[in-house]
């Protein structure tokens, strides 16, 4: 869907006033590696406060996480998450997120959705907005429920529940 293929956006460009918008419900789970030999997310800067703040305030990391249809680990794999997460607040623990939802099997292969939003870590049924997509989910619109399934401190593993309710064209 990516690498300049512009003829086919234009056309649906074109065509979008007689579009039908479309419904797509979608789970999955990230599978978090916060440490051990392979993390999928790094640490990439800190403000000056972050080392004292409760909050871990200004710590800013990137994340490559592998989705898959189960909570196992050995699941089948669906995608990937790829953004930007940053503790953004003094007073409780949340973390700012710019994710890339991108799909590398099954019928959504190649589309993306893009998620923003503040993400309180500690609560249940988190609500983010979903601000855009690309390939099958262009003009993405919705909301992504994020849910802790489990994190082991010993490994520093975590695994994240999603349920996307997405519009689109």
């Amino acid at each position: 869907m990516s690498g300049g293929n512009v003829k086919p956006v234009e056309e649906w460009f074109e065509n979008l006033d007689q579009a039908k918008v479309t419904r797509t419900k979608i789970h999955f789970y990230f599978q978090d590696v916060l440490g051990g030999e392979n993390p999928t997310v790094y640490k990439v800067a800190q403000s000056g406060i972050t080392a004292t703040s409760p909050t871990t305030f200004g710590q800013i990391s990137m994340i490559d996480d592998l989705l898959t249809a189960g909570p196992e680990p050995d699941s089948e794999v669906v995608g990937r998450a790829q953004g930007t997460i940053g503790f953004a607040d003094l007073h409780d623990t949340a973390i700012h997120m710019g994710l890339n939802i991108l799909f590398t099997q099954g019928k959504y292969k190649g589309s993306t959705v893009t998620i923003s939003g503040r993400n309180p870590i500690f609560e249940t049924d988190r609500e983010l907005a979903i601000v855009g997509g690309t390939g099958c989910f262009r003009m993405a619109r919705g909301v992504a429920i994020s849910n802790t399934h489990s994190f082991n401190v010993e490994t520093n593993y975590g695994v994240l529940e999603y349920t996307l309710y997405i519009t689109h064209y």
